[in-house]
């Protein structure tokens, strides 16, 4: 099965920022390329377009998988706390691998699982991702950046094997 994963957002524009990682979602994610390119092929929004061009331009270089992850985190008033993933597409793989990485990340972890979510329409956050996307497409947000408790409990290593147990027992 072929793996995409994009870290959201761009360089110019990076995203939410945690205090308590000293990070916004952009430079968190980049600090574990080799890790999540072990796992796929990772690729980066690199240019300054509007969001529903940079979009169409990634679903051109990841067209060729068979499941693609955007990779980014919450933000909210430091109170709101959980993971979730967001998806869209015709058949159920999308949400029962959202479903089942909610499951496993927030067992490993003891985080709130806020489950898997269906982006409908163009107004949902994330639906420019997902709705352009040929593979079946997938946004992870494991953690909020500004819920020190969140913070806590994320580990790189986890998220890495909740999204491979996904992956494998999604049936």
């Amino acid at each position: 099965m072929g793996i995409a994963f994009v870290i959201g957002h761009t360089p110019y524009s990076k995203g939410a920022f945690s205090k308590y990682f000293n990070s916004s979602e952009w430079d968190f994610y980049n600090k574990y390329f080799t890790k999540i390119n072990a796992v796929g092929n990772v690729f980066v929004h690199d240019n300054d377009l509007g969001y529903t061009s940079r979009q169409k331009e990634m679903a051109k270089k990841t067209r060729d998988f068979d499941i693609v992850f955007e990779l980014h985190f919450n933000a909210s008033n430091g109170t709101a706390h959980g993971c979730e993933a967001l998806h869209y597409h015709l058949n159920d793989t999308a949400k029962k691998i959202s479903e089942v990485f909610c499951e496993d990340y927030t067992k490993q972890t003891g985080a709130k699982n806020r489950g898997a979510k269906k982006l409908s329409n163009s107004g949902d956050r994330g639906y420019g991702f997902v709705s352009c996307q040929k593979p079946t497409a997938i946004i992870l947000e494991p953690f909020f950046g500004d819920n020190i408790e969140d913070c806590k409990k994320f580990d790189i290593d986890v998220f890495i094997s909740s999204i491979k147990y996904a992956i494998n027992n999604f049936k």
